[in-house]
């Protein structure tokens, strides 16, 4: 009913860009909550503005993430409440390059050139009629080929140059997970052949384009691990998880980070070698560090960050080498528990997970010693008295209990309090 009083007086308000105040057409929205149509708000950045417009806030364009469910809502009401767009809808030079795209691509024995795939990439961010037009299974299977064949050769530069043009033209055609899953589910030529190229940028020399190259990759992965099957997942091989780490270690960008931990995450959910393998690359430390560095309240994307590291945090303290990486961290243990009842639901359920895992019955004295010091029993003697999850508030409970005889000494927990809610 909304809605329909809504078209007989013009576009639903929450359908409009705040920027350009008309129709959006390809919903992002910023970490701070705001929605805005891509091709506007890409333009305010590429002004020179380092903001976003409603709130102020630092924003870049990594920080940007597709609102598939809006653009999906106003596409349905576009359908049914206003009038389709003419036929003629592209501008000439916009369709020659999607023609000549096509053509290309249809062909057997060619390849298109790193120019053609730049001005299709950029034409596809500008308009999601191009976007529907380009992004069937044909030419996004023969786009993912391409970036295998460059990979393979990623010793020359002009192999590279394309690598970065194919990787350009997938994320502006922003697949879904729909789309992409019968492409790549058991597709180990496509991982083995990016991981190979964050190896050889990694050991080769840091500079911005190697970073651009390294961010896109990761990006890359982080879509192929979130719909691959378990047969690929299980096959990893080890250079992926340190490639991945270095990504998060090297700073390489802010989402470029937050890429790499989401793939950490997609690769250890269910697989015990993976954990395994990922604390051998040191994720677990990096992990750490990077909330050491980057988190904070005001931060574009901290709190998601927040609980990415903390999920992932939690995922590899299911192993005995995960929950030693936390606990011989000099700020492990500290980090984890200053994030609880600070953040979000989510990460105090994962930061109470990471506690319960570091005190489980074989830590350790010192470890003990350490969480009274740190405030780490303090904190979970507070969950029991906050408004949090009846399963949250379990798992702290079993923790104190266990090791109440220990910290019920310590001048540094509230005896009144470990009494009182056990």
């Amino acid at each position: 009913m909304e809605m329909e009083m809504d078209a007989a007086g013009g576009t639903p308000h929450h359908f409009m860009c705040p920027i350009s105040l008309q129709p959006m057409h390809d919903p992002v929205t910023a970490p701070t909550g705001i929605t805005y149509d891509r091709r506007v708000i890409y333009r305010w950045l590429a002004a020179g503005h380092t903001s976003c417009p409603v709130t102020g806030q630092p924003l870049s364009l990594a920080d940007l993430t597709p609102n598939h469910t809006l653009r999906r809502l106003i596409d349905t009401w576009s359908c049914h409440y206003s009038t389709p767009p003419p036929a003629a809808a592209l501008p000439p030079e916009v369709d020659d390059v999607v023609e000549r795209l096509m053509v290309v691509m249809e062909g057997a024995s060619s390849w298109p050139s790193c120019d053609l795939l730049r001005d299709s990439a950029a034409v596809a961010s500008e308009s999601g009629v191009v976007r529907r037009c380009m992004a069937g299974a044909c030419l996004l299977r023969r786009v993912l080929r391409l970036a295998v064949s460059c990979a393979k050769k990623s010793s020359s530069g002009e192999a590279m140059a394309t690598f970065d043009a194919c990787l350009a033209l997938f994320h502006a055609l922003d697949v879904s997970a729909d789309e992409l899953r019968p492409l790549v589910a058991d597709n180990h030529d496509l991982v083995d052949a990016v991981t190979q190229v964050l190896v050889t940028l990694e050991r080769g020399r840091r500079d911005e384009a190697g970073d651009a190259t390294r961010a896109s990759a990761v990006q890359l992965l982080e879509s192929v691990t979130e719909v691959a099957d378990a047969s690929l997942l299980e096959r990893l091989r080890p250079e992926l998880f340190a490639a991945v780490t270095a990504v998060v270690r090297d700073r390489v960008s802010p989402g470029a980070a937050r890429a790499a931990v989401r793939t950490l995450l997609h690769v250890c959910r269910t697989s015990g070698r993976n954990r395994a393998l990922a604390v051998d690359a040191g994720a677990g430390h990096e992990a750490i560090e990077l909330e050491l560095d980057a988190w904070s309240p005001q931060a574009p994307g901290g709190r998601r960050s927040t609980e990415l590291v903390m999920a992932l945090l939690a995922h590899l303290c299911a192993c005995a080498d995960g929950r030693a990486a936390v606990a011989s961290h000099p700020a492990g243990i500290a980090v984890v528990a200053k994030r609880v009842l600070r953040v979000s639901a989510a990460a105090d359920e994962c930061a109470v997970r990471v506690l319960g895992a570091v005190a489980g019955r074989a830590a350790s004295p010192e470890v003990l010693r350490e969480m009274t010091r740190v405030g780490a029993v303090g904190k979970l003697c507070c969950v029991l008295q906050a408004d949090c999850d009846a399963a949250v508030k379990e798992t702290a409970r079993a923790v104190l209990r266990m090791h109440s005889g220990v910290w019920s000494g310590s001048p540094c927990v509230s005896a009144y309090l470990l009494s009182r809610y056990l």
